[in-house]
């Protein structure tokens, strides 16, 4: 074989390599997003600008969130209405958290108290340093986790030189 046709089929199976690597990371991609959807709604929950959500904030947010949901005013949230909400605030109803996360007791009905539950134990979860606050270093390593490590990738030699 001659140096040229060693260098493509060498360009060629890289190529594919690439290709196939990039595959399996875009099959990950949903179960990242799920990890941090309803991280990325508490940040909107932040309404003083100072990068950090309060206890009150969070009240607050879980309270806007309930009413935006609620399209019907009844007080409550149908599975339509939750599945509207989750579209709109989460990114879609195939990313956690799920109806039944807040729905406890399989009624097909998420009360306001329900709602607030689950919210509430969410900010908890997220609270590491449990001050009653999120900071956005709280929020960045939540996000951080909810992502696969990748490996460095080693500079490739050209003619036999590094870059």
């Amino acid at each position: 074989m001659s140096f040229k046709t060693v260098s493509v089929v060498v360009c060629a199976a890289l190529s594919l390599a690439a290709c196939s690597s990039r595959a399996a990371q875009d099959r990950t991609a949903p179960i990242r997003a799920l990890l941090s959807a309803d991280a990325l709604m508490m940040v909107s929950f932040d309404t003083n600008g100072d990068l950090s959500v309060t206890r009150d904030e969070a009240e607050a947010g879980f309270a806007h969130e309930f009413t935006r949901a609620d399209a019907n005013t009844d007080g409550s949230l149908q599975p339509i209405e939750f599945t509207n909400w989750s579209n709109l605030v989460l990114g879609g109803s195939q990313i956690g958290p799920y109806r039944l996360d807040f729905d406890r007791n399989v009624d097909n009905i998420i009360t306001r108290e329900e709602f607030d539950t689950e919210m509430r134990a969410r900010f908890s979860q997220y609270d590491e340093d449990e001050n009653g606050a999120l900071s956005r270093s709280e929020f960045v390593r939540l996000v951080g986790q909810a992502r696969t490590p990748t490996p460095r990738r080693q500079p490739v030699a050209i003619g036999g030189r590094t870059p």
